[in-house]
């Protein structure tokens, strides 16, 4: 049996006890996708993150800012720890309004994690978040 990360120690009692408490959803992925090249990405990252919030559910955080990337972990509905934002090599993901927003930022959890990527387009704040800084 694989060792988990940091995502499904901390989602998966977090996910439990949200469900218990009737508050948000968090969830564990059911099932890792295949994993796709790696997409190097600078790690440039702040001093302090932006606190962004996921204004969708069932939203995906990835190892790597493309929509083949290993999925480690679901989320609804919460804030994140934004640390910098990249459209650099990235994949674009499909807007509510039709357009696409290659646009992904790479975020924690705010109590901390390690680090995961989601797309700009599941964030409040528009295509590119003011005030993240690009990676």
């Amino acid at each position: 049996m694989k060792p988990m990360n940091t995502y499904q120690r901390i989602l998966v009692p977090a996910a439990a006890a949200a469900l218990l408490a009737g508050g948000g959803a968090l969830a564990a992925p059911a099932s890792a996708t295949a994993a796709a090249p790696r997409t190097p990405v600078a790690h440039v990252t702040h001093a302090t993150p932006t606190t962004v919030y996921v204004y969708a559910t069932d939203v995906h955080l990835r190892e790597w800012p493309n929509t083949q990337s290993v999925i480690l972990a679901t989320v609804s509905h919460i804030h994140l720890s934004d640390w910098c934002q990249t459209d650099k090599n990235t994949t674009p993901v499909a807007d509510p309004s039709g357009g696409t927003n290659p646009w992904w930022s790479k975020v924690t959890l705010t109590t901390g994690s390690d680090d995961a990527w989601v797309s700009n387009v599941f964030l409040q704040g528009g295509r590119k978040i003011a005030g993240v800084p690009d990676c």
